[in-house]
């Protein structure tokens, strides 16, 4: 098969034999510990009892049918999700198979809400004249990643957008990121990028031609990043001013990741749509985008124009309940936030004592060691350089070859985003490999 992202000639994938609560084991006798949760998607650990329960009790059932008729895990998750998601409980949910598929019917669902809001509502009148018959455009940010469909890589200013040029879709504007290291602005300077936003709304047609912002709550793949303090209470209100959405992507945040089911929940922001994806299904591929009873009205009496076959799998959402059972029952999002304070705390000290480590992020159990370059006041990599061999790669190999510890080589430092049911002496080791790793790679030119 192909691998993703990789010149295939060098693609040698570890054989399996099985899996177990945050560990891999291979058919050669190794037993490697999974620092990514399996792409963010493993986030209650590999195989656990209560969502295998689930699946095979399922089985004897539904599986799938299509949305023509109803099945109760189906029905039963969509009131979950609209239940534990920010707002009222006045919400629809449209399921498909991926983060990327989700994006893709945020996006279309959110365009459809502006069609019908001015071509159906006298009452709207846009701030500017209509040069197009609707609005179209979508704000993203220069360092996010949505997705490998072609809607989804248009949105994403993420490096690998570029393989799709010059094919990508229109309507995709990109301003830059807030917070974290390296930014365009100060890591405080909320007003300044705020600003900066509501320029870029005006000069590409205000609501007359912009739909909404799509955001990541934290920024993942290029440098988990988390927003300055105010940050997207101030993008929300925003929103608000020109009548905007906001879609809040939580394909990798959502379902514990961060101590709370949602990223969003830690600045108090409602989207207009949330995105969520990854660990929603647990082991089946599931992904969710829940719309606020605002844009789901508007589809009452107009038509959503999207589709998907096996959207709602009956069998992904009863894994899928399982898995948010399991996350509240078993107190994950506590300890996810308790043991996120002490891996903190450890990633600090040891950063203290190597030159080559310049930023510590994260929440919860979503951390990277940011790695320097020769100047440690920019990245290891440059954007132009995400593919190029470096130390991130180098400190990669050397955690895998010689601990048995797993994490991705790809990103921009050391990816420390574990299944939210590891131990504290799980973590102990990890973190004592990675301090390993770090000293090793200091002795790398």
């Amino acid at each position: 098969m192909l691998q993703c992202w990789a010149k295939q000639q060098n693609y040698k994938p570890i054989e399996v034999s099985s899996t177990d609560g945050c560990w891999i084991y291979t058919t050669d006798g190794r037993k490697i510990f999974d620092l990514r949760s399996a792409h963010e998607c493993i986030n209650i650990g590999f195989r656990h009892p209560r969502v295998l329960q689930a699946i095979q009790e399922q089985m004897q059932s539904v599986v799938y049918v299509t949305d023509d008729f109803a099945s109760p895990p189906t029905a039963k998750l969509a009131q979950k999700l609209a239940h534990i998601s920010p707002g009222n409980e006045n919400k629809k949910v449209y399921f498909c198979q991926s983060g990327a598929a989700a994006v893709e019917a945020a996006i279309h669902g959110a365009r459809l809400y502006k069609y019908n809001q001015v071509l159906q509502n006298e009452r709207y009148t846009p701030d500017a004249p209509q040069q197009y018959p609707y609005p179209y455009k979508i704000i993203s940010r220069y360092r996010s990643w949505h997705g490998a469909t072609n809607v989804a890589t248009s949105a994403s200013g993420d490096p690998r957008r570029w393989f799709t040029e010059p094919l990508t879709a229109p309507g995709f504007i990109f301003a830059p990121d807030a917070g974290g290291p390296h930014s365009p602005f100060d890591t405080e300077s909320v007003d300044e990028n705020i600003a900066y936003i509501d320029y870029i709304i005006e000069q590409e047609g205000g609501s007359n031609a912009v739909v909404g912002v799509l955001i990541k709550p934290i920024v993942g793949s290029n440098g988990i990043m988390l927003p300055p303090s105010g940050y997207l209470g101030k993008l929300r209100e925003l929103c608000d001013k020109w009548d905007l959405l906001l879609i809040v992507d939580e394909t990798m945040t959502a379902m514990g990741r961060t101590g709370k089911m949602f990223a969003c929940e830690h600045y108090g922001v409602e989207p207009d749509i949330l995105i969520m994806g990854k660990a929603l299904g647990a082991y089946c591929p599931l992904a969710a985008v829940i719309f606020s009873e605002k844009v789901a009205q508007s589809f009452d009496t107009n038509y959503f124009g999207h589709g998907q076959s096996y959207s709602g799998h009956a069998l992904a959402a009863a894994a899928a309940l399982a898995s948010i059972d399991t996350l509240i029952e078993d107190k994950l999002l506590e300890h996810t936030q308790a043991m996120g304070d002490w891996v903190g705390r450890r990633l600090l000290e040891i950063a203290e004592k190597h030159a080559n480590v310049s930023h510590i992020q994260g929440i919860g159990l979503f951390w990277m060691v940011h790695i320097a370059g020769k100047d440690k006041n920019k990245p290891v990599r440059r954007a132009t350089e995400k593919y190029q061999e470096n130390i991130v790669a180098s400190i990669s190999r050397y955690l895998l070859d010689q601990h048995n510890i797993y994490t991705p080589g790809d990103k921009f430092g050391i990816w420390i985003v574990p299944p939210l049911v590891v131990t504290q002496e799980e973590m102990s080791w990890v973190l004592f490999c990675v301090e390993d790793a770090l000293e090793n790679s200091d002795q790398i030119e």
